[in-house]
């Protein structure tokens, strides 16, 4: 790693923000100490944490900060060697999914229930800190929520007298007409076109593709009929891309009407659709009509932890009330993580107007639907499995191998997942 120092609703505002509340700049008789801190993101999310350090350190002059950061990839490629091996910083980013990974090992992260004299819990709800408690233990919480949501151009939909699909059979529709003018429907990544597969086989079939151990609850011949769904995605120009997600050149040249995103990356999409004269607006959660399952599942976009093993455990539960809950540092960061969790920052941005409007509306969409719409189980953001899927569902799509071939393949590497 590095190591460098250089809206027109109105979300109800929980009756604990009014209550008092143990501010980071709480008095510190220790000794000095210096607290690490590790994250990942690009120059700008590096840019606003290391100002809001400086302000952190100003408020508490007792406590220096040592950041460590990176690009995503080196960061996941480092993280689980520093995890393993104790060397990992205080105060961590980690993905949802390595929490989950590394639970099981109660040496590995801090409880933060025990820190809740310096964490402001409670500008979170209990499904919120649900997503980080294990056997009764709160490992982690979330920064901010995440689900794949379809985004569109509308003045392509528009053109086309075409409206936003909220079925499949809708989406197929759309996907027909776009296909005499040699246009497609989506840009998604591999993840995305996962998640899109997943919800379509749940709806249809009731039935989950995982169970809650994280094992599969498919068969091969279920596993085949997904792979024709996505064989059908490609060959009636639903899906054009599932290499680099949303794509900009297309949307330029006029290859796509949208794309599926997170929540938290809608404002890409938003600001290169108005570059070029566009009417960017939220999709619906495609739907199979008398679905009984949802099939859109959420998880935490990002998520603070503290190591186990901290030697100034309280001194790092002040930073991560600062990085989570101070407004000032909400106005640093604004939404570039996503729309916050907490709802003190949350209030800030709300109040001081900084929400992008686009993913205000993804955010109320994901409050809207937050009880049909499932909590993510880890395994389903595994790279491998994620991976796997793409290859073998696109291997099948293009002809190059057997359904049953790659149905095989999938289930194994699955289970050599697991």
């Amino acid at each position: 790693m590095k190591f460098s120092r250089n809206g027109k609703f109105i979300l109800p505002i929980i009756t604990a923000f009014f209550l008092s509340f143990v501010s980071c700049s709480a008095k510190n008789d220790d000794k000095n100490c210096t607290i690490r801190f590790s994250w990942w993101g690009k120059k700008a999310r590096t840019e606003y944490t290391l100002q809001g350090i400086s302000m952190f350190e100003s408020l508490n002059p007792t406590i220096k900060v040592q950041p460590e950061y990176d690009s995503w990839s080196n960061y996941e490629s480092s993280i689980e060697n520093a995890l393993e091996t104790g060397t990992c910083a205080d105060v961590m980013q980690i993905n949802f999914d390595w929490l989950y990974k590394y639970s099981a090992n109660e040496n590995m992260f801090y409880d933060l229930n025990e820190l809740s004299d310096y964490i402001e819990l409670y500008n979170f709800t209990l499904d919120d800190l649900a997503y980080g408690t294990f056997n009764s233990k709160l490992y982690a919480i979330p920064i901010a929520f995440n689900t794949a949501i379809p985004v569109y151009d509308k003045k392509v939909l528009d053109e086309n007298s075409l409206p936003i699909p909220s079925t499949w059979d809708e989406l197929f529709s759309i996907a027909k007409v776009l296909k005499k003018k040699d246009m497609y429907v989506f840009t998604v990544s591999k993840r995305h076109l996962f998640f899109v597969t997943m919800a379509w086989f749940e709806q249809t079939y009731s039935k989950k593709m995982f169970k809650e151990n994280g094992k599969l609850n498919i068969s091969e011949e279920e596993t085949g009929i997904i792979f024709d769904f996505v064989k059908r995605l490609v060959q009636e120009n639903v899906v054009y891309s599932i290499n680099e997600g949303f794509s900009f050149p297309a949307l330029k040249e006029n290859k796509i009407a949208g794309s599926v995103l997170w929540c938290n990356e809608t404002a890409l999409f938003m600001a290169e659709s108005e570059k070029i004269g566009g009417k960017p607006v939220l999709g619906n959660f495609i739907t199979t009509p008398g679905a009984k399952e949802s099939g859109w599942y959420l998880k935490p976009a990002t998520l603070y932890s503290i190591k186990k093993d901290c030697k100034n455990p309280r001194e790092a539960a002040m930073l991560v009330n600062y990085l989570l809950n101070s407004q000032d540092f909400a106005l640093l960061q604004k939404n570039e993580k996503g729309v916050p969790t907490s709802n003190k920052s949350l209030t800030a941005l709300m109040t001081s107007r900084q929400l992008e409007s686009m993913q205000y509306k993804a955010l109320m969409k994901i409050r809207f639907n937050r009880d049909s719409i499932n909590k993510m189980i880890p395994i389903m953001e595994d790279n491998n499995v994620i991976q796997s899927f793409a290859d073998c569902a696109f291997s099948y799509a293009k002809g190059y191998k057997q359904k049953t071939e790659t149905a095989k393949e999938f289930l194994e590497s699955v289970s050599y997942c697991l």
